[in-house]
């Protein structure tokens, strides 16, 4: 290898201080010189074990073991040589002592065709083989429902025990016995209980850890491999999915941009894909009219027909009782942007179309920094940071991804971590407070011993969840926590402004609050409503379950029982729900239309951190099934035949109000301000202007309310409780979640 020493190392430019500490293989492979490795990964510390990596130092009587030394160091002395017949010997020696207790099982392993020992042994192995006595037998352990065990095979480059106890922080896997007798597994007859134990399929370099779900299905040639992102959390991080004859076979990670790395996934993103291809799934319409005979199918001509023709009746029938004819439209927070920016024309366009979410959130959405992880907390600023206080937000299962950057700074040293909420454990140790609003009242009044850690750190985060917007009392919390950001940027050590940090459990959670902020679906829709129309909704939410369950309790005494109709566009149904939400609202009829899932259509979103990410679809559709949206341009497009739909409206042209939509001058009259227009420095310009002396002001300001209860104490099911809808059908997130139940209390049935 020639290089310039002084040029490469001796330089100060940032962009080259990497090389200072970096290992000789990572330097080599920079320079496209590959190594072959097994112990070595970039995400792991350095173990040394396999003694595949050996190259040839000058001067140096024997070859040094290139992942364990330091490339600055090595390179000061002379030269090296990666092929040279020393080099080339030494991976003889090395790769024949590692085959000598591994069977030659290759035809059978999931693991073929993207076995590194074997892509090894045929470049650099022995062509004969001198050993022939009989191989040892390993017993395979039972880790869980996610990897699938075969011992016997391990060549011991113990990566799989690095992770658990650096990046899982689950200590559960370890190498036992001496010599002939070592092997990796768990001390206890236990499973590896951890949301990321899915990686260390992708880590074992050889057969011994494969995927349990998917056993004996294809080999890595016959796959293509598609770029996508995650739809199970808020941060939409990027992954790789393979495809064999219109199905995905299995998801991987991908390659994460920013920091220039694989990701780490959880396994409710590498395995509940399959809940959405599920038996459960409906890809045809139908019409249930409450009759005892099975479900009338249509084809999309027809639904579409009966559809409007149901309407037409609808109104018609209204004017009669002198009521204004409404259709609610619920919508869910997982549609894409595409989808939301439809519905917003269609019911611009029609007035009696209303848009409702389903679940109760008390947000304010005039400014993105509070809804946002914001863009100040990225990687460096939590290195830059030593006191994080977490606010009723489990990371570890609500966002992997933050959960492992906090966890690889805690590792770190001189990073305390404050939690107010439920007890659990998110594999590193932290400060429980409280879990009652107490104890944050107490922090900004500055009456709490923690408060002393705020005045002496620099730089401290804190990050909440969009769940505390769902209480009733979330403007007066979220201004108490604005109020305590203030207070530790005025007494804090740091230069840098803080924010509240909001993180996002759906992967379109930020995209929704961006187009609108839309109020939640309550009694007075359903009793105004002469249709309601659930897109992509989960009835198993809390607002929803609520409003049935005062139904059926006849909690709403004023309600006038109608022929409504029903209209649900899902992927699947929860049918003891509709049951009881047709029984409760005298609904008579029902009409199904089959959607596409979210890898059969193509869709943006934007993430927790405010990324857009633009998705391809990658898998065709099945059956009836269409993407939201082209049923909603159906609906558009069909809206222009019908007849009582053009009386009702003035023209058919789409208008909009652009004083209220686009345009928003003059709009920002606050109690003391002057009224200006609204741009991006706005808000710093503006000159305060009181036109009125504040004793003798007309209006008093209302007065906030505060509830002391409990901020939050029993955390949803990870693998089936979650915000996307189809991991509770998924088997493997099933079988998860009955594991991870035996051993947690705190998760709520």
């Amino acid at each position: 290898m020639k290089f310039n020493y002084d040029l490469e190392f001796k330089n100060n430019s940032n962009t080259n201080f990497w090389k200072q500490n970096t290992p000789l293989i990572e330097y080599c492979e920079t320079l496209g010189i590959n190594i072959p490795h097994y112990c070595y990964h970039k995400g792991l510390s350095i173990s040394g074990n396999c003694r595949m990596c050996l190259v040839e130092l000058k001067n140096s009587p024997k070859p040094v073991v290139s992942c364990a030394m330091n490339a600055k160091s090595c390179l000061a002395n002379g030269d090296i040589y990666t092929n040279s017949s020393l080099v080339k010997k030494a991976r003889e020696n090395v790769l024949e002592f590692l085959l000598l207790n591994h069977p030659l099982d290759c035809p059978i392993c999931d693991q073929g065709g993207e076995c590194d020992l074997q892509d090894q042994s045929l470049f650099f192995g022995l062509t004969k083989k001198r050993f022939y006595s009989f191989k040892r037998v390993v017993m395979d352990k039972n880790i869980g429902p996610i990897v699938k065990t075969v011992m016997t095979r391990c060549i011991h480059c113990t990566r799989c025990v690095r992770f658990a106890a650096e990046i899982a922080g689950v200590e559960d896997i370890g190498m036992f016995g001496r010599g002939l007798h070592s092997e990796i597994g768990t001390y206890v007859e236990k499973i590896f209980q951890s949301e990321l134990s899915g990686n260390v399929i992708d880590l074992c370099p050889v057969g011994a850890l494969t995927s349990k779900p998917y056993p004996f299905i294809s080999r890595n040639w016959e796959l293509k491999n598609v770029t996508s992102i995650d739809y199970s959390d808020g941060f939409g991080t990027p992954v790789q999915l393979a495809l064999k004859n219109n199905q995905i076979i299995k998801v991987l990670p991908g390659y994460e941009k920013a920091t220039y790395k694989t990701n780490w996934i959880s396994d409710k993103t590498r395995f509940s894909f399959d809940g959405m291809f599920s038996p459960e799934k409906i890809v045809y319409s139908f019409i249930d009219n409450n009759n005892k005979k099975s479900f009338i199918s249509l084809s999309w001509k027809k639904l579409f027909k009966e559809f409007f023709c149901t309407l037409y009746f609808q109104n018609h029938l209204s004017k009669h009782f002198y009521q204004p004819h409404q259709i609610t439209v619920c919508l869910d927070k997982n549609i894409s942007l595409e989808v939301l920016n439809l519905l917003n024309i269609l019911s611009h366009k029609h007035s009696f179309f209303k848009l409702r979410q389903s679940e109760i959130q008390n947000l304010n959405v005039d400014l993105e920094q509070n809804y946002l992880l914001n863009s100040s907390l990225d990687h460096s600023k939590i290195l830059s940071s030593d006191t994080c206080l977490l606010i009723g937000i489990n990371p570890r299962y609500e966002g992997s991804k933050l959960n492992l950057t906090l966890r690889s700074r805690y590792l770190k040293g001189n990073f305390k971590i404050l939690h107010v909420g439920s007890l659990f454990n998110l594999t590193f140790s932290t400060y429980n407070l409280s879990s009652n609003i107490k104890i944050l009242k107490s922090l900004v009044e500055g009456n709490n011993l923690f408060c002393q850690e705020f005045v002496n750190s620099s730089n401290p985060i804190l990050i909440s969840n969009s769940e505390i917007f769902k209480r009733k009392d979330a403007f007066s919390l979220v201004n108490m926590l604005k109020s305590l950001t203030k207070y530790i940027n005025l007494y804090s050590q740091s230069n840098d402004l803080n924010q509240l940090n909001i993180l996002n459990p759906t992967l379109n959670d930020a995209g929704f609050a961006n187009l609108n902020h839309l109020k939640a679906v309550k009694y007075k829709d359903f009793r105004n409503s002469t249709g309601i129309y659930f897109i992509n909704n989960s009835f198993s939410t809390s607002n929803v379950k609520k409003l049935l369950s005062l139904k059926l309790l006849n909690f709403f005494q004023n309600y006038k029982p109608e022929n409504k109709l029903l209209i649900t566009q899902n992927s699947t149904l929860e049918t003891k729900t509709i049951a009881l939400l047709k029984k409760g609202f005298d609904i008579s009829n029902h009409m199904h239309l089959p959607n596409a899932i979210f890898f059969e259509t193509a869709g943006t979103y934007i993430n927790t951190e405010g990324t857009v990410n633009k998705v391809a679809k990658v898998v065709t559709s099945s059956g009836q099934t269409k993407s939201d949206w082209q049923i909603i341009r159906k609906i558009l497009s069909y809206s222009k035949k019908t007849l009582f739909i053009s009386n009702l409206l003035k023209n058919n042209k789409l208008t909009y109000n652009c004083n209220t939509t686009h345009n928003f001058k003059n709009y920002i009259g606050f109690q003391h301000y002057a009224v200006s227009t609204l741009n991006s420095v706005a808000f710093q310009l503006f000159k305060k202007v009181a036109k009125y002396p504040l004793d003798t002001f007309k209006f008093k300001s209302k007065r906030k309310k505060l509830y002391k209860s409990q901020l939050r104490f029993w955390l949803n099911d990870f693998y089936v409780d979650g915000k996307d809808f189809n991991s509770k059908y998924s088997s493997t997130m099933i079988q998860c979640s009955k594991l991870s139940r035996l051993n947690n209390t705190n998760f709520k049935y």
